[in-house]
């Protein structure tokens, strides 16, 4: 009798088992749950005046390591998307989870015409500088951020290439212009859940004349800008190196800027004065200018930036800071 019993519970134990182990499998299966990704691209501007185009070839993205297989390699110029224009590197299908990071892979030996170098910047006399130091093999740019793809839906994914942080300065006239070291390239480019966020669009003017010969408007998280440490160069002679993105105030019949790209939260706005050197064609940093930001009529230290939204604000300049 006490025999009988063992066997029975030996089978219940494997019943259970064998169910648990099935069970799993239909949580690991793919079919259970998937999500479309896309995949865009798009960059913060450089304020170098002599930047013609700055030219990368994508060859692969890879989600937590696995590449999502794209058609073919595409080379891009980056600096045709800006004020929330974005290029499709490609579409792929996940699995329905939360992934941690995006691995963005660059093409070192060629573009996507086969011609050499893969990644470079192109200045105004149509001279080509390589950016990643090598014509060998590939450059990974790995990004850090916590992505959720849901059953069932689409989803867009924006890594914004900021321009400003990824290219740095050489006084070696044959290396005039390369990539950062790989740490700070990795925190160059930004990654955004399009769906979560939204956009600043301003207008702007003057009531005291800063005769810049360009003005360039930084976006900061709320409480992030510090000026004595921003408007100082880092060892590769950037400026505003904490700043979530820039644009640069155009002229028209009203002066006008946008921020694309911000993921829901609180901001702040500052606006800098820069001069063109006649030697060198770049432009500088001249000052610091003190802006009263206004929202529906009503002065705002701070702007609210919502999910698929865009917040509207005016900017009057009434002196130097």
């Amino acid at each position: 009798m006490i025999s009988k019993v063992i066997s029975l519970s030996k089978i219940l134990l494997l019943f259970v088992a064998v169910f648990a182990i099935q069970s799993c499998n239909d949580n690991d299966d793919p079919s259970a749950g998937m999500g479309e990704v896309e995949f865009e691209i798009t960059d913060a501007p450089s304020d170098d005046a002599t930047v013609k185009g700055v030219f990368v070839t994508v060859s692969d993205i890879k989600v937590d390591g696995e590449s999502v297989g794209l058609a073919q390699k595409q080379t891009i110029d980056l600096t045709a998307y800006s004020e929330g224009q974005t290029k499709l590197l490609g579409t792929s299908q996940l699995d329905a989870k939360t992934y941690s990071s995006i691995t963005l892979v660059l093409d070192n030996e060629s573009d996507a015409t086969g011609n050499a170098p893969g990644n470079y910047l192109l200045t105004t006399d149509d001279t080509k500088y390589e950016l990643t130091g090598t014509t060998t093999g590939t450059t990974e740019i790995v990004l850090n951020k916590s992505i959720d793809v849901a059953a069932n839906t689409s989803n867009t994914i924006i890594m914004d290439f900021d321009l400003r942080k990824s290219i740095q300065r050489s006084s070696n006239a044959n290396v005039k212009y390369q990539f950062v070291n790989s740490n700070e390239l990795n925190l160059a480019v930004r990654v955004i859940t399009k769906s979560k966020a939204g956009s600043i669009k301003g207008t702007y003017q003057e009531s005291f004349a800063t005769n810049a010969d360009k003005v360039i408007v930084y976006a900061y998280h709320k409480g992030e800008f510090n000026q004595s440490t921003e408007t100082i160069p880092d060892g590769n002679g950037r400026l505003f190196k904490n700043a979530v993105t820039s644009a640069v105030v155009k002229g028209g019949l009203t002066d006008s800027y946008e921020l694309h790209f911000l993921e829901a939260g609180e901001y702040e706005i500052t606006f800098a004065a820069y001069n063109q050197n006649a030697t060198t064609n770049q432009y500088e940093l001249n000052t610091m200018l003190d802006a009263e930001i206004l929202i529906s009529g009503s002065t705002a230290n701070f702007i609210t930036v919502g999910a698929s939204s865009s917040t509207s604000i005016s900017a009057n300049i009434i002196g130097l800071l």
